[in-house]
């Protein structure tokens, strides 16, 4: 029998949470920042992170693609630095990366009218909040 996207959130969130908490955990976003970006209230963002609430999908796919671009954002840190600090900034991103990689997969079994409606709270996002002077407040000393 084939699992659905569902239930493989579920079963997800049961083992060891989503992860793409655990890469908005790297990137060291407040929760309450996060959740005001979302729409949701501190608590409810928490009961999220902690897996004891089920995300709404449309808010996952917004999560996602939030995580995706201050990932992008963290890439933009690596030119001036040194090789060593640039290697070990490496490392901690890639570690990232693969929270979103495996966030993405996830979300490939979300239906298409789910992704899209994500997908385009993100772009309200983007355009009515300024997504391009709205900076990742990440503690940077963890990518040194």
């Amino acid at each position: 029998m084939a699992i659905s996207g569902q239930q493989e959130l579920a079963t997800s969130v049961e083992n060891q949470g989503l992860p793409v908490f655990r890469g908005l955990d790297d990137v060291t976003i407040a929760g309450k920042e996060i959740a005001a970006i979302a729409g949701v209230s501190p608590p409810t963002f928490s009961r999220w992170r902690a897996g004891r609430a089920r995300v709404p999908e449309t808010k996952l796919v917004f999560l996602t693609l939030l995580l995706a671009h201050w990932i992008d954002d963290l890439e933009n840190l690596l030119d001036g630095r040194d090789f060593q600090e640039k290697m070990r900034f490496k490392a901690r991103l890639n570690l990232t990366r693969r929270c979103l990689i495996q966030q993405e997969v996830i979300n490939n079994k979300l239906s298409p009218e789910m992704v899209r409606e994500g997908s385009h709270l993100f772009r309200k996002w983007w355009f009515q909040e300024g997504a391009m002077v709205t900076k990742a407040p990440w503690n940077e000393s963890l990518y040194k």
